[in-house]
């Protein structure tokens, strides 16, 4: 592996083995295992990673029955439509974020369940706040994306990356998911940052379609009919407008990937499409084909992000109008303005409105385009 990957690729297979009999006295990996499979004893979980040879087996025996449980517990329905079409051993799934850990989680679980090999996936360093939760992270074939630090440090971080993401997909020939932008959507306007695509194109002195080309770039929309973690996402917004700014919590990420994972979200759908760059205007300049390849994922997310009762009752209620009543039913009013209710406050409340009415601004546009 080339030096400037180590830190940035998942654990080598030397580091894997390292890694699973490192865990064996983990007592913070025993308990969060617990958590999710109370009735794992210690020696159990042991045993079990003492089976695990590969990422691919930590995964299965660790992490797949967690996602099931969340599909059957959590979900009335899930949906995932488009990715028997596509070709997934070399792709780059560039994703609409909800949630830290199910947005891609649900990609892996059906990935293994039509026999296709995991993607390796993209996570923030502030997610790593432990030595077990980097461990966890890795084992999940994970690769790291570094956040922070001063200018010159970014600049080539973001190179790193670039070179890293293209290297798995053109020569090692795995595939790759990250989010469209920094962090989790918690507005519901989803939008793919500028910087994503400016990052990815660092690493090609191609001509800027056959760089983009190259990457085989999937788009990934998810829609949750009840966001995880709405209240705490209105909450931060409304604490940042506010007071300027928000201090998260050492372990308030975690908190919020274990809600994610437990918290009831109604009908959920994820639908893949490939990205056409024949779609996209290119101009010979960086900037504007940077915005137009932005724009084409975007509209492709708004196309294929799927309307719920809670967005339509959420865009009337906003606008104290009955515009869209034929998409719900007195009792589905009732249900969710007693979730409604749960809002800290005003404040809360109408972020909470705008969180689930902006999916049908957005998907408007495409519509009127």
């Amino acid at each position: 592996m080339e030096e400037i990957f180590k830190t940035i690729a998942p654990y080598s297979q030397d580091q894997i083995s390292n890694t699973l009999v490192w865990l064996e006295s983990s007592n913070e990996f025993i308990k969060g295992v617990q958590y999710f499979y109370p009735n794992w004893n210690r020696k159990l979980i042991i045993k079990k990673l003492q089976s695990c040879k590969t990422c691919a087996d930590f995964q299965v025996t660790f992490i797949e029955m967690i996602i099931k449980n969340s599909i059957n517990d959590t979900m009335d329905s899930f949906k995932i439509i488009g990715l028997d079409d596509i070709d997934a051993t070399n792709s780059l799934f560039i994703s609409n974020h909800r949630d830290i850990f199910l947005d891609s989680a649900l990609l892996q679980n059906h990935l293994y369940d039509i026999g296709k090999p995991f993607t390796e996936i993209s996570l923030g360093d502030n997610l790593m706040v432990t030595d077990t939760m980097k461990a966890v992270a890795k084992l999940n074939n994970m690769f790291t994306v570094f956040r922070g630090g001063k200018r010159m440090e970014q600049m080539k971080n973001s190179i790193n990356l670039s070179k890293y993401i293209r290297h798995s997909i053109v020569n090692k020939k795995v595939s790759s998911w990250i989010a469209q932008g920094n962090g989790r959507t918690k507005d519901g306007n989803d939008i793919t940052a500028t910087g994503l695509i400016k990052m990815l194109l660092l690493s090609s002195d191609k001509d800027v379609k056959k760089s983009l080309n190259e990457l085989n770039i999937v788009v990934s929309t998810i829609s949750f009919e009840y966001e995880p973690c709405a209240f705490e996402k209105a909450n931060e917004l409304s604490l940042i407008d506010k007071d300027g700014n928000y201090d998260k919590e050492e372990f308030e990420n975690i908190n919020s990937l274990i809600k994610g994972i437990k918290e009831y979200k109604g009908k959920v759908k994820l639908v893949f499409e490939k990205l056409n760059s024949d779609n996209i205007i290119f101009l010979n300049n960086r900037k504007k084909d940077v915005e137009n390849i932005v724009s084409e994922i975007d509209r492709v997310v708004y196309k294929n992000y799927q309307l719920w009762k809670t967005n339509y009752m959420a865009y009337d209620l906003l606008h104290n109008d009955f515009k869209y009543q034929q998409y719900y039913n007195r009792e589905d009013i009732v249900k969710f303005k007693k979730y409604l209710k749960k809002s800290e406050n005003e404040d809360v409340y109408y972020r909470l409105l705008k969180m689930y009415a902006n999916p049908i601004y957005n998907k408007n546009k495409t519509i009127s385009e």
